[in-house]
């Protein structure tokens, strides 16, 4: 029935498109050819248009074709085409290893996300999905230089396409899925539509929606399931592009755009993985009929659930080039969500932690001036001015009653929900236990930066820049406010604190092109993560500050188009030594996740990638990574409930042991084969495996942890026209499943013993669907 009202769903909608007036072509319809030559790819990982492989800096760069043949629908989904990004939990990526895993809003991620040009400043933004998308390019490394700010680990810079001058257009895509789960399949339904309407021959202006249906991969029991309950993810919104173009020196453009999301599943879906027996947690689970492995798809919550967020934003620029060839460019730009939402704390059939929430409004205003050299010459580059600034405000409370018996909790001396002076209860405590805590974040940035490139003779360049960052970042926290009778840290306590900083960024290097065809580079450099604050009070008298990470970059590289460009094959090599790495631990004697410096860590490694074409129509791509991240110094290391030896304070050095999220070897081959039908129409065949070696998802690496290797293929067979493209596919086509992360469970850690809870990725099973689309 649920595949049916998919169907239907899509057939009207296309029906509806389909009568309304022809809006026109779509710029640029897929190459005939299916293998766009890789030497002609444009990149802008340095803030200016160049040829891949023109470019002295690890990317890869990923194009509409690309996302639209994988399936890549949004952030999560990059890592099976990009091997040196891994997706994390709650929108926090890694990039050779490196990424910055927190449940805390308080700290920026090492792996920045820039979308138009604007860097977000939340992790909460990337969640907006992808919509009318040029390219996607992942940089490796720290970007920080170029790129707004806190790009230490690397960037996802993401272009969407512009209006169109003087083109009137439209277009169409949809497709519908079914997903491997218990009982019955999960479905999900994307629809997406684009408007380009000229106005003259200087300004246009481009609309887009998108809407999205998907239901959770985890199957939840609700055996007492009660109050406001919210499973199916929905999203929803769009954008309105302008652009005017009165001469060919100046060009203005506008960008208003807004989203909104609800619904907790492929967001929150969560299982057990492990259950000491020894622990709470187990009886329930066994009481559910749930087997907790790392394929467990089951799960028994009795909680409220539901997550409504908001996003928007709009954006101005300007750039002008003078008779010279000189450009100034200045972008203005405001992000803002608002967030509210709640979810089972223990996703159990009685109430151990029925209350995990959180309430949020965030705003970031951004502004970048620019002066960029021509790019002809000896001598090109850039030097600008930037300036952000965000605040956040943020409420944020675990409660319950820790599965004791709904009868005890109002007599002494639990006195939840007690008649003061009955009983012999002084007080009426609300929850049993729990933590709160609401604060406002502050966080302004100022910076000066120019990056140069001088051609010493012809081939042989030399490259330098630097940044000036000046950081400041405060906090208003009030915490534990409300009444437990077992509060989960420091009760009722205030911090008011702040901390600046002014760091230095620099890049040099220098490449050598021995002709169009091969070149090579090395750079060295500095970058860093700005400062942040802990969002919990360890102590009355707690330093919430966490201070700035840096990191220190070698890397060198060859890109290479060989046999006239048949084969493109690119290689790098790099190491990365992180000081001051942000991190975070969960304190077993405050009963809650803080974020500390982890000292040094080290990632090195190897990427390759390559792309041959020996005939028309048909493309091959193989990319490789291969990466040695671990801790060289993380003394204040939390160990896991059993650990031993373990200090006394809970803590170990974890020295030695690889970074979270950090696989030895990854690898994607993907291959497309396009055969000319009519003179209008191809068959059309695509195909992609992923490997991934295996993670450690915790510092500690805790006993069954650790994520085992996995193997992905995907499979898509369709037609292709001029106007119109059709197809069937399936993604994880062997369900494949496995776990996004892992966590220990809070509840059973107090008691002392070991129990792990994953959280499950909407390409964590098996996909099949159907997908079209249309242009005009």
């Amino acid at each position: 029935m649920k595949v049916r009202k998919s169907a239907i769903l899509l057939l009207a909608t296309s029906a509806a498109l389909w009568s309304a007036p022809s809006l026109a072509q779509q710029a640029a319809a897929s190459s005939s050819d299916g293998a766009t030559d890789s030497s002609d790819i444009v990149v802008t990982a340095q803030r200016r248009s160049e040829r891949l492989q023109d470019v002295p800096v690890s990317v890869q760069a990923v194009s509409a074709d690309m996302l639209r043949n994988a399936g890549v629908n949004d952030q999560r989904q990059l890592s099976l085409i990009a091997p040196s990004l891994q997706v994390q939990q709650d929108n926090n990526y890694a990039v050779r290893g490196v990424g910055t895993s927190t449940f805390a809003n308080t700290i920026e991620s090492s792996v920045a996300t820039a979308i138009d040009d604007v860097t977000l400043g939340s992790r909460v933004l990337n969640g907006n999905p992808f919509l009318d998308i040029a390219q996607v390019e992942v940089l490796n490394g720290p970007q920080g230089l170029l790129f707004g700010k806190n790009a230490s680990a690397g960037l996802v810079n993401i272009t969407t396409k512009r209006p169109e001058l003087g083109v009137y257009g439209s277009s169409f895509d949809a497709e519908a899925v079914s997903r491997d789960r218990p009982g019955s399949d999960g479905q999900g339904v994307v629809a997406r539509a684009t408007v380009n309407v000229p106005f003259g021959q200087t300004a246009a202006l481009r609309v887009n929606g998108i809407y999205r249906y998907d239901e959770p991969i985890v199957r939840d029991l609700r055996t007492n399931g009660q109050g406001r309950y919210d499973p199916d993810f929905r999203q929803y919104g769009g954008r309105a592009k302008f652009l005017y173009e009165p001469t060919s020196q100046l060009s203005l453009y506008l960008l208003g755009e807004y989203f909104e999301q609800h619904g907790v599943g492929t967001v929150f879906d969560g299982t057990y993985r492990t259950a000491g027996p020894a622990g709470m947690d187990a009886p329930l689970l066994a009481q559910s009929g749930i087997a907790p492995s790392p394929t467990n798809l089951v799960v028994d919550s009795d909680a409220p659930a539901w997550r409504d967020l908001t996003t928007g934003g709009a954006q101005a620029s300007a750039s002008y080039q003078f008779d010279n060839g000189w450009t100034l460019s200045n972008i203005f730009a405001w992000k803002t969500y608002k967030l509210d939402q709640q979810v089972d704390g223990d996703n159990l059939q009685e109430d151990g932690a029925n209350i995990n929430a959180q309430r949020a409004n965030y705003d970031q205003y951004s502004n970048e001036l620019r002066l960029a050299l021509p790019a002809a010459g000896r001598l090109s580059g850039q030097v600008g001015l930037y300036y952000f600034k965000s605040t956040l405000n943020q409420q944020f409370q675990i409660a319950g009653s820790s599965l004791l018996p709904s009868f005890v909790l109002p007599n002494f001396p639990f006195c939840v929900g007690a008649t003061p002076g009955v009983g012999g209860c002084q007080t009426s405590n609300r929850y049993f236990l729990g933590q709160d805590k609401v604060y406002r974040l502050d966080n302004e940035s100022y910076a000066a930066f120019g990056q140069f490139t001088y051609e010493v003779v012809d081939g042989l360049k030399l490259i330098a820049g630097a940044r000036v960052t000046r950081d400041k970042v405060s906090i208003d926290l009030d915490q534990n406010t409300d009444r437990y009778f077992l509060v989960l840290g420091v009760p009722n306590s205030s911090f008011d604190q702040s901390l600046s900083k002014t760091t230095v960024s620099y890049r040099a290097g220098a490449q050598y092109n021995f002709n169009r065809d091969i070149m090579v580079y090395a750079t060295y450099g500095r970058g860093w993560k700005g400062p942040g604050m802990n969002d919990t009070g360890a102590s009355l008298t707690a330093d919430l500050r966490v201070q700035p990470e840096r990191a220190d970059t070698f890397e060198a590289g060859v890109k290479t188009s060989l046999f006239d460009r048949l084969l493109t094959l690119n290689a790098t090599v790099f190491h990365t030594q992180f000081s001051n790495l942000q991190a975070q631990t969960f304190d077993t004697d405050l009963r809650a996740f803080v974020i500390g410096n982890a000292g040094k860590a080290t990632s090195k490694g190897a990427e390759a990638n390559a792309t041959l074409r020996p005939f028309k129509g048909f493309s091959l791509n193989a990319n490789v990574a291969y990466v040695d991240a671990k801790y060289n110094d993380f003394a204040s290391a939390q160990c896991y409930v059993t650990q031993s030896p373990c200090g006394v304070t809970g803590t170990f050095n974890a020295a030695g042991n690889r970074l979270t999220y950090a696989p030895k070897f990854t690898s994607t081959l993907s291959a497309s084969y396009e055969v000319p039908v009519s003179a209008s129409t191809s068959l059309v065949f695509d195909g992609s495996y992923y490997h991934r070696s295996s993670i450690e998802t915790l510092v500690n690496a805790a006993p069954g942890s650790r994520i085992d290797a996995i193997d992905i293929l995907n499979a898509s067979i369709g037609f292709r026209g001029d106007r119109f493209s059709a197809g069937i596919f399936c993604k994880n086509c062997t369900n494949k499943v496995y776990a996004l992360s892992t966590g220990s469970e809070p509840g059973d850690s107090n008691a002392g013993v070991l129990t792990l809870a994953q959280r499950i990725g909407i390409d964590s099973v098996r996909s099949i669907g159907i997908r079209f689309g249309f242009n005009y």
